[in-house]
């Protein structure tokens, strides 16, 4: 029983479900901002966790393309590529039905993300074979997932302050900083790996990931706005667990429960929901 307990929960791991709850949760704090009750858009919520899901499923295919799987995860998702390409068939149609629901200036913001997304895969599969590219991909990861995630609930919001924005971009350092986390373990396990990590070295990734921490926490006195402090707070505790991680390698690395560790690190915004 406890086997197949922890078989279906690794398979929902190697499908990144845990990364799709984490998107929608931190979508749902952004869409609170800036004062906690803001109405949050089911539907946009829907579609971010749809599409999330896609982009995951369809970035594991293609690097199967360029190489061989290495890690469990592009494994899994060689073994059963011909489902998972199914399921992206029927997510897709699922999406489009709940496109009809949505406010429409997150319609037309779905609609740029969509081009600027294609472009992304494009300059992907162009640049693929490309070794600087592949050290900056992380980056450009990082910020296409962060604007997805904050500008899908921001461009609903008539005056947003630029504290809100800069909670936004601490979003953005908190994806960076976990992504580069993972990546400097998966340079453990596979050292001809290229990543941003192999690019920084240890002691720079070091004091990127404590860099991330100390601004984050500065932030949060840039705000007499009540939720805004506590979205602060929230994002300062995702930072300093994030680091932890990292420093806890010995003992993670096992059996990768880095990575899921790490993934739920973006549940985290759901505690706003006690205090």
């Amino acid at each position: 029983m406890i086997e197949t307990k922890n078989s279906f929960l690794k398979t929902l791991h190697y499908l990144s479900l845990d990364v799709v709850l984490g998107a929608i949760i931190s979508s749902w704090m952004f869409w609170k901002i800036p004062v906690g009750n803001d109405l949050v858009d089911t539907p946009s919520l829907i579609i971010l966790g749809i599409c999330t899901w896609i982009i995951y499923i369809l970035d594991r295919l293609l690097d199967n393309l360029k190489s061989e799987p290495e890690d469990a995860r592009h494994q899994f998702h060689f073994q059963h590529q011909y489902y998972l390409q199914v399921t992206i068939i029927i997510l897709f149609f699922i999406a489009f039905i709940f496109v009809f629901f949505l406010p429409k200036k997150v319609f037309y913001f779905g609609i740029y993300f969509s081009v600027a997304l294609i472009l992304y895969f494009f300059i992907l599969q162009k640049q693929s074979k490309s070794t600087n590219f592949q050290y900056y991909k992380e980056i450009f990861t990082s910020a296409i997932y962060s604007i997805c995630i904050i500008e899908s609930a921001f461009s609903t919001k008539q005056k947003l302050d630029w504290t809100a924005y800069l909670a936004g971009f601490n979003f953005f350092l908190l994806v960076q900083q976990s992504i580069l986390i993972f990546s400097f373990y998966e340079l453990q396990e596979y050292p001809q790996t290229k990543n941003l990590a192999k690019k920084l070295g240890k002691t720079n990734c070091t004091y990127l990931i404590l860099c991330i921490i100390v601004f984050i926490a500065v932030s949060s006195f840039t705000t007499k706005e009540n939720f805004l402090q506590k979205v602060f707070f929230i994002e300062t505790l995702m930072a300093v667990c994030s680091t932890l991680i990292y420093f806890f390698q010995a003992k993670l690395v096992i059996n990768q429960n880095y990575r899921w560790l790490g993934e739920m690190v973006f549940w985290l915004p759901l505690l706003l929901i006690f205090f």
